[in-house]
Parts: C-alpha cells; structure tokens; sequence
C-alpha cells in the first residue's frame, strides 16, 4: 500500500512506523521538523518536511498513487484543508482525518470526509468499562477490527442493510426479546434489541450515533 501520512504527532508517528513495519511504503508530511523526531532513527519510511498542505510535497510524497492519504495533525483546519485536497484536486479513494474537537464532528461530515475521533472514542471506551455506555468489545480482531454487541436504543426501527450502509459494519445477530435472529438486510432492528456486529474501531462512533440514541 502507498500511503500518504499529514502529521507527526505522537499518533501520526505511531500509525507511520506501524505500517512501514508492516512493508507499506509510507511518506510523512510534517512542517515542524523537532516533531520528526518521534519516528526514530529505525524508521524505513519517507519523510518530507514542510507545509502539509502544499500540493509540490503533496506530489513529492507520492499523492497521485497513494492508496490512502491520512490527516493526523493536531489542527481540524489542516486535517480538513489536507483532505480536500486529496479528495478533489488528487482523487485519492480512501481519505481518513483525525477530529481533534469532536464538536466540530459534524463539519467534516458535511463535507463528506471521512473520519474519527480519538478523544470520543477514548471517552466511550472508557464508559463502556464503567458499563455506563450500552457497547460492549467483545473481540479485538487485527487491523483495528473488532466485534462488538450494543444494546439499541432509538425511537425507530432500522434495517440490518441500513446500518451496514451507514457504518460499513457487519451485522451477524439480531437478539429480540431473548431471541437470536440471523441478520438478513431486511431485518429490523428496534428498540431494547442487542445487535452483534463486526466493525473497525474508527466507525464505532457511527454505530453509536445510529444505534443508541437519547
């Protein structure tokens, strides 16, 4: 995989030295050159220092082939700025950014950039092990996937197809009323139902947004 990383912080810094260890050819984009120095001396990937946003090292750190282009600074503006960029002027297909306000969520969702939240998603993690939160872990799988079960709670049913659409996760069992149902796409899902589903840990916050409502 080519991948494009925008950002050295700790999490940039971790995300790259993973993949490269994992034989991804990986450039990192960073303007604050003290910051590259969390990769380390054993890092085998490419680091380009400079403006995150400038389209010159965007095109040196390989953005018209990446696989993937990943927004990991701790600025929403760049993070947003960096993933337009790679959406429309480079067609990257799979552009991730980092929400370092989780209130400002929402805007990223209009405009239709793909992305997660560290700080929300460490509070519900957290919730959920105070079992104040209705989701529970039940396996880690690799490459950030996971299984896990939530406990419904919205004001109208949903379609199996329908969270599958909105999540990209996978439902396998429906439990009603302490009945266990396969999860075919027409399927409802309603109210005080249990849901068991695989998922990456980036749209758990999409699943809870759609699943557990107040």
């Amino acid at each position: 995989m080519e991948l494009v990383i925008i950002g050295c912080e700790h999490l940039g810094a971790m995300v790259a030295k993973e993949m490269a260890n994992l034989n991804h050819n990986v450039t990192v984009i960073e303007s604050d050159g003290a910051k590259l120095h969390a990769l380390g001396s054993g890092f085998n990937g490419f680091v380009i220092r400079g403006i995150e946003y400038d389209q010159d090292n965007l095109i040196q750190a390989g953005i018209e082939r990446a696989d993937a282009v990943l927004a990991l600074t701790n600025d929403d503006n760049l993070n947003i700025t960096v993933s337009l960029v790679a959406k429309t002027i480079f067609n990257v297909r799979k552009v991730i950014a980092q929400v370092i306000d989780p209130y400002r969520r929402d805007q990223y969702d209009v405009l239709g950039i793909e992305s997660f939240s560290p700080t929300k998603m460490g509070v519900n993690a957290l919730l959920s092990k105070m079992d104040i939160v209705p989701i529970e872990t039940l396996l880690k799988v690799s490459s950030g996937y996971e299984i896990t079960q939530i406990h419904v709670e919205r004001a109208l049913p949903i379609s199996v197809a329908d969270v599958a659409k909105a999540c990209d996760a996978i439902i396998s069992v429906v439990i009603s009323n302490g009945i266990g149902k396969m999860a075919r796409p027409g399927l409802l899902i309603d109210d005080d139902d249990i849901v068991v589903c695989t998922n990456h840990i980036r749209d758990r916050q999409k699943l809870m947004d759609l699943l557990v409502q107040e």
